[in-house]
């Protein structure tokens, strides 16, 4: 399967500021027909789209209202116009949570050219503005939605190249970590350029899935700071595509301590210097993993550190055998600051947990005005679940800096 990404590009446009356009396309060996009937029905995105879970049509049939798995969760988007017979429709994003504003696509299927394109080809073409993000985020948004559309356990497979943030390597490995349910997870690899050896990082993604996300805003930033970096999507092998409403799986406290066991066992990995770090439901996870109990008692390896986004604090207790770093909104009502405050502390609800100042140390900050997911810049402001969400430029910006500190600072220390 051949597959192209056009580079995003300025148009010129009527409206007070510039337009920008993206597209990406990819091949299937379906023919033109039957992947239309596949992508070609207005509200058929619960049927090909990863991320989609539901898609409700309007009586008129022109305007739907989709509800994304997830943080993302609801886009609502009007049909503009429709020709069977050129196998294609377009249609204007009237509110998403995307940061962007006069966002028109274009979706049309067209018949290969040759025996070497595939029997059919299938094309995104979109144009937008950014709308409280910069262009070259806007860019790498709609790039990465587009790729999602596509190319992520959809109807179509794109090759690396198509990524909207340089490649990473796939890696499949199966656990030897013990468990009552065997699993073979996946991840995200990237390394820096050299021998080593380097010290690592497991990522963790939240509730919601996207461990790709995760890749693309963080993967590629702890790589760039001379770390490899290992992203694992714990729901793709178990079939899950979200979990925020239905808790953990009994299986997944084990995931971290599995990825960092083939961590240890490449030759450019310091296995004394690996961390982990997650978000939300990931960070609770990672605090997990250094907290004195069964997962870290079992494992020969251990992790040199753990670093927390947004975590849920109130199912922590302690003592950690690692340093932690927690990063919070102060404003969060879905993982609220003061459940990390008290963990910190030592306190439960109960009381004293533990005595204060047990184990290596737990430093918390908190960002002013922040909310859940601060750091995701492909975030508009929105409610889920009945939490308020929202980017945070400023706190991401500071969270970024305090983990490349806490990073740097824990590598350095002499191993325990």
């Amino acid at each position: 399967m051949r597959l192209t990404l056009a580079s995003a590009a300025l148009i010129v446009s009527t409206a007070s500021a510039p337009a920008l356009e993206s597209s990406m396309s990819a091949t299937s060996s379906l023919s033109a027909d039957e992947l239309w009937s596949k992508v070609g029905d207005f509200c058929a995105m619960p049927s090909w789209h990863p991320r989609v879970a539901q898609c409700d049509l309007s009586a008129d049939g022109r305007t739907r209202t989709v509800r994304y798995y997830g943080i993302n969760n609801v886009a609502v988007e009007t049909l503009d116009n429709r020709d069977d017979a050129g196998r294609s429709y377009a249609f204007t994003t009237v509110w998403g949570p995307l940061p962007l504003a006069s966002y028109h696509t274009r979706v049309r299927v067209i018949p290969g050219s040759d025996a070497t394109s595939g029997a059919s080809v299938l094309e995104l073409v979109s144009s937008y503005v950014a709308s409280g993000v910069s262009d070259a985020n806007a860019r790498r948004v709609v790039s990465g939605s587009m790729f999602r559309s596509l190319c992520v356990g959809g109807p179509l497979r794109c090759s690396r190249e198509q990524q909207p943030a340089p490649a990473s390597e796939p890696v499949w490995f199966d656990s030897t970590v013990a468990s009552t349910t065997p699993v073979s997870l996946q991840g995200y690899l990237r390394r820096p350029a050299g021998p080593g050896l380097f010290p690592a990082v497991v990522l963790m993604h939240g509730c919601g899935g996207g461990a790709e996300e995760v890749d693309w805003n963080w993967g590629v930033r702890i790589a760039a700071w001379g770390y490899v970096t290992l992203t694992i999507d714990r729901h793709a092998p178990r079939g899950l595509k979200n979990a925020c409403g239905t808790g953990l799986h009994p299986d997944v406290r084990s995931d971290a301590y599995r990825a960092l066991d083939f961590l240890v066992h490449q030759p450019y990995v310091d296995p004394q210097r690996v961390f982990v770090v997650g978000f939300s439901q990931g960070g609770m996870l990672a605090l997990s993993s250094i907290e004195r109990g069964p997962e870290e008692r079992s494992s020969a390896n251990k992790f040199r550190a753990a670093a927390a986004f947004y975590p849920i604090c109130s199912f922590v207790r302690g003592p950690m055998m690692a340093p932690a770093l927690i990063l919070i909104g102060e404003k969060d009502d879905w993982t609220p600051a003061d459940d990390c405050r008290r963990l910190v502390e030592g306190k439960d609800d109960f009381g004293m947990s533990r005595e204060k100042g047990e184990g290596p140390p737990i430093r918390l900050i908190a960002y002013p005005g922040a909310y859940h997911s601060f750091d995701r810049p492909d975030l508009q402001p929105i409610r889920y679940l009945g939490h308020q969400l929202a980017y945070d430029r400023s706190a991401a910006d500071q969270a970024s800096d305090a983990l490349r500190d806490f990073l740097r600072s824990a590598a350095a220390e002499p191993a325990k």
